[in-house]
């Protein structure tokens, strides 16, 4: 009896000295939910001064342009218009944000639709502009326009290599436009406008635009490549 005694009193001086109490599990915290993804249904809309925001439109000859104005994008490709918001919620990967700039909301703003971006871009390919694309309700997809001849002579009347350049292209069998800058003032602000866009310097002529590229002068080889 005695050195069971002396057992169970050193058992319990042990766990007195030694065995903390059992304390309960520590309450776990309730998880944030997840944040709304960018894209959702009335997540963006274009303010109507369109600010910090970027238009991007499919313009002529298979090139996109860029314009910070609603007021610049041409009539007929408003229907379409991809937003890039410089501060504000971003499209789901693999979409950009695109907007009707003919159908506005009351306060003069427009709502953003996800449109998938190869989708998009497709509007650039070819002419430049397609109707053959299924789009989201309440867009619309650019018109096809007119295009202008493949190569556009600008030229004056006593030019001779400007004569030299419409010679060589009618023997080729080439279509072309000739254009003369002197008696056209339209012709002169178009090549202007050309000009400033590609960042080229034109003081003489001919000038011959063959699909959107430049050349000064007349430069045999370098046509036949562009041709």
């Amino acid at each position: 009896m005695t050195r069971r005694c002396a057992s169970l009193l050193g058992l319990w001086i042990l766990c007195s000295g030694g065995c903390e109490p059992e304390k309960p599990p520590a309450p776990t915290k309730p998880q944030a939910a997840p944040a709304a993804e960018a894209g959702e249904a009335g997540a963006a809309v274009l303010p109507a001064d369109a600010k910090d925001a970027i238009l991007t439109y499919a313009g002529d000859r298979g090139q996109f342009k860029d314009t910070s104005k609603p007021a610049d994008v041409p009539e007929e490709a408003r229907g379409l218009v991809r937003v890039t918001l410089l501060q504000g919620p971003q499209p789901p990967d693999g979409t950009v944000w695109a907007a009707n700039l003919k159908t506005p909301e009351a306060d003069g703003s427009w709502k953003l639709t996800t449109v998938p971006r190869a989708q998009f871009e497709e509007l650039a390919l070819g002419l430049g502009r397609s109707s053959a694309v299924e789009l989201p309700p309440g867009l619309e997809a650019p018109v096809a326009a007119p295009r202008e001849a493949d190569v556009i002579v600008y030229k004056t009347e006593w030019c001779g290599v400007c004569k030299q350049v419409q010679s060589y292209l009618d023997k080729k069998g080439v279509k072309y436009v000739a254009k003369d800058i002197e008696k056209d003032s339209a012709a002169a602000g178009e090549l202007r406008a050309k000009a400033k866009e590609k960042g080229v310097q034109t003081g003489s002529v001919p000038v011959i635009d063959v699909r959107g590229e430049l050349m000064v002068g007349f430069n045999r080889a370098r046509l036949e490549q562009l041709l």
